[in-house]
């Protein structure tokens, strides 16, 4: 039809070529690396949420250190970020939910407190704690699928007895708590994302009795993948801030 298109065999090559072209550059950038870290490139990947709001003072305590080390940051949901991983285009991921592929090594890192938001204006956002069935009706904002901030609030919600049925989904931390600043749903998300609006009054927290939702945020690494040494440097790093 006047177009060309890969086989199922070409494409399953195709990306196995990949990971072949990417490993070959690490190796290159590791063998710069040797000389004292003087040189070098590091990519890291991290979740919308870790990247906007952590990740830059890792950035910076890594760059006092190691000011001549190229450094690309990659910002996606967290199976994006799996699967950049996979096919070695990043060298350390920073996620927020964890992984079941064995090929990725994972690693406690910290901890994350979550909250549950609705506009300053709602009936719920009194100091009382409500009756979680309360939120069973209401419109839950939240980010698309694939999203590791979405799959660990729902799992969250469901263990509290709270099933999302009416799902306005969008594809940023900032617009969800946008949507909820105004007045159409309520969400739970990272207290971290929400801090700047419940400062200014536009959003407020709900209190659920006996509930105080955490997540694990993890360090993410290919098992069979030599880390170079910048992404040991910075492992490091990241290692430390999370105790």
């Amino acid at each position: 039809g006047g177009t060309l298109r890969c086989t199922e065999a070409g494409t399953a090559l195709y990306r196995h070529a990949k990971g072949i072209f990417a490993l070959e550059q690490a190796a290159e950038s590791d063998l710069r690396g040797l000389r004292g870290l003087e040189a070098g490139n590091l990519v890291v990947g991290a979740g919308h949420s870790i990247a906007t709001y952590i990740l830059p003072k890792l950035i910076a305590r890594f760059l006092e250190r190691f000011a001549d080390i190229d450094v690309r940051i990659v910002s996606d949901n967290t199976i994006a970020i799996e699967e950049k991983l996979l096919a070695c285009e990043i060298d350390v991921a920073l996620i927020e939910a964890p992984t079941h592929d064995p090929r990725i090594e994972l690693l406690n890192w910290r901890e994350d407190e979550m909250v549950i938001l609705a506009s300053a204006k709602h009936l719920f956002t009194a100091r009382d704690p409500i009756d979680p069935a309360q939120l069973g009706t209401m419109r839950w904002i939240m980010r698309e699928a694939g999203s590791g901030t979405r799959e660990v609030a729902q799992s969250l919600l469901h263990d509290i007895g709270i099933e999302v049925h009416r799902i306005l989904e969008v594809s940023s931390n900032g617009a969800v708590v946008q949507f909820v600043a105004a007045g159409l749903g309520v969400t739970m998300i990272s207290l971290e994302v929400a801090r700047d609006q419940i400062g200014l009054g536009r959003v407020m927290t709900v209190a659920i009795e006996g509930f105080r939702p955490r997540r694990k945020l993890y360090r993410a690494r290919l098992r069979d993948r030599p880390m170079s040494p910048a992404a040991h440097a910075f492992d490091a790093i990241a290692a430390g801030e999370g105790l």
